[in-house]
Order: structure tokens, then C-alpha cells, then sequence
């Protein structure tokens, strides 16, 4: 996983943007299945700061610090907005899809040696959890 942190790897900032055109198109061969579709557009900004000295020092080695941001933004395109198709928010009581989202979030890092702490917005990429970029906006913890 490309954003997976070392303390002391990453020399430079960090960004990237990403662009998705999403068509999804579900025919369910079972009449008693709603047929679901849609048709998206998202835009994502990434920042991940290197780490820097802070002047606290434990054991001739500094406590180091940095920052991880992310926003996410995604619109439907498509008009049908009564079936919940997973790619924005479903309302179960209205029974329409949100037109747009808005994500966002960020991570502080503390580093110490050859050890990282995040506090904030986590991409875990793990046995339990995932990091799925087929999804219009990416999941986070």
C-alpha cells in the first residue's frame, strides 16, 4: 500500500489527485430483485506530508511529526435515485440516494525511531480490512 508509512522513508510531500467516471449496471435475472444502476463522477485530493524534527529528543533520536489529508467528492449523474445501489448514501426512509457526497478527514503521525503513531483517518490495508479502489470514494477508518 502506497500509503503505508515509514517515519523515516518519505522525503518529500506528498500529493495526488484522482479522477472516476463510475457506470454501474445490475440486471438481476430474479423478478423479486430490483434491477439497480447509476452513473457517477468523482474527484479526490491526497496529501501525505513527509515527517519532520520536532526538538523533542529521547535517546539522541528525535520525536518526528507530520500530517495525511484527504477530501473525496462524488455526484451522481444518473436520475434514477430510488434504489440503493451502494456507490452514494441510500435514505431506507425517504427512499432516494443522495445526489452528492462529501468525504473528508485527516491523520497526525508522531514517529519515533522506527515507530509510527496515527491518530485521525486510517487506510488500512489488512487481512480484516481493506482498502478497495474500485469504490467511488475509498473507504477509510
Amino acid at each position: 500500500n502506497a500509503w503505508a508509512a515509514n517515519p523515516k522513508q518519505q522525503t518529500e510531500d506528498e500529493w495526488k489527485v484522482t479522477l472516476k467516471n463510475a457506470y454501474i449496471n445490475r440486471d438481476f435475472d430474479n423478478d423479486a430483485l430490483k434491477d439497480t444502476g447509476s452513473w457517477s463522477q468523482a474527484a479526490s485530493l491526497f496529501y501525505k506530508s513527509k515527517m519532520h524534527d520536532t526538538p523533542l529528543v529521547i535517546a539522541d533520536k528525535p520525536i518526528t511529526i507530520g500530517a495525511d489529508a484527504s477530501v473525496q467528492y462524488a455526484v451522481r449523474l444518473s436520475s434514477d435515485k430510488h434504489v440503493a445501489d451502494t456507490v452514494l448514501p441510500f435514505n431506507k426512509e425517504t427512499q432516494s440516494q443522495a445526489s452528492d457526497y462529501l468525504k473528508y478527514g485527516a491523520t497526525l503521525k508522531l514517529g519515533f525511531d522506527k515507530t509510527l503513531l496515527s491518530v485521525g483517518e486510517l487506510w488500512l490495508d489488512l487481512p480484516v480490512t481493506a482498502v478497495d479502489a474500485s469504490r467511488q470514494l475509498l473507504a477509510s477508518y
